[in-house]
């Protein structure tokens, strides 16, 4: 939410003052956005279902390319009730959202933001409100009701009949994003050479935050394996440990990566680079497998519903 109000206000002074600074901070404020929101990706539960929140934050993947023919449209058409949150948030969720703002600060044509404060500008301003209105909703949940179901479990609570049930939703979340990123943000992506890589797939790729956001994610559910969830798998408390060396493991390939000059596009297709995302991949696999399998397993929970399966 912070992430997104700087934000906000990176893009305001952008309209405001066009120019190459004003520019150059908008697209930094993005990439900390980014960051911030791959922090906390996993959660796709609860309040994030609510009102398809989640595609409204970060439609992807985009296999039709939804957000590039639908963003390009309305830049072309200058679609003033795109430059509204309030007209915004009933259109489609591919021109809503993290992909679109960025399109609209690093797609084609975007360099004229620095010499003008037209449309484009204008709208990029209208994602960003939308952005941290849609986050604010969400953290206000979990402080408030959502906090209380999930401390709450019992007969009564309509969400959760024990706590295992409860502690299970974080533990799913983050095999689920392990999934999400090493079937579709890495293996789909890279190919199985080089020569295969498609990393006009990846999400972030036109800003090259594609690595940078995949990190975050890993940090993310790095941050659920804490002292506590050790105490809780008492003998077993090793896997921890083993999930966290899987987790720093596929951070130490990557990070070389992220700092890169060339861009995602050169780095996707590149061999050493792409021998270093394969490494990543099979340390996200054993982390994932600890996630969904041998931690559920220890804590005599069942393995329920996968949401990336199906719509």
């Amino acid at each position: 939410t912070a992430a997104a109000q700087a934000e906000t206000g990176a893009v305001d002074a952008l309209c405001a003052t066009p120019g190459p600074d004003t520019l150059a901070a908008a697209r930094t404020a993005s990439a900390a956005l980014v960051a911030a929101f791959g922090e906390v990706e996993l959660y796709r539960f609860g309040p994030a279902r609510e009102d398809n929140r989640v595609e409204r934050l970060f439609f992807w993947p985009d296999r039709r390319g939804r957000a590039f023919r639908q963003g390009r449209g309305v830049l072309a058409q200058e679609d003033e009730t795109a430059t509204s949150p309030e007209t915004l948030t009933i259109k489609s969720v591919a021109l809503q959202g993290l992909p679109a703002l960025e399109f609209a600060l690093f797609g084609t044509g975007s360099e004229t933001l620095a010499e003008t404060a037209g449309f484009r500008c204008r709208y990029a301003a209208s994602i960003a409100r939308l952005i941290t209105a849609v986050a604010t909703a969400i953290e206000a949940e979990w402080r408030g009701p959502f906090a209380e179901l999930m401390t709450t479990a019992g007969p009564d609570n309509p969400a959760y009949r024990s706590d295992g049930e409860a502690f299970q939703d974080f533990l799913q979340a983050a095999a689920e994003q392990l999934e999400l990123i090493g079937d579709h943000k890495i293996r789909a992506v890279i190919g199985e050479t080089p020569d295969d890589a498609r990393p006009r797939l990846a999400p972030f790729w036109r800003a090259d935050a594609t690595v940078a956001a995949i990190i975050a994610n890993l940090e993310g559910i790095d941050a659920l394996l804490t002292e506590d969830v050790a105490a809780l798998l008492g003998a077993e408390a090793v896997m921890v440990a083993s999930a966290r060396n899987e987790l720093g493991r596929a951070q130490d390939m990557l990070r070389p990566l992220a700092g890169d000059p060339r861009g995602f596009e050169a780095v996707a297709g590149d061999p050493q680079a792409h021998r270093r995302l394969v490494a990543a991949r099979y340390a996200i696999d054993g982390a994932r497998g600890i996630f969904a399998e041998r931690m559920p397993a220890a804590l005599g929970l069942i393995s329920g519903f996968n949401s990336m399966d199906g719509d």
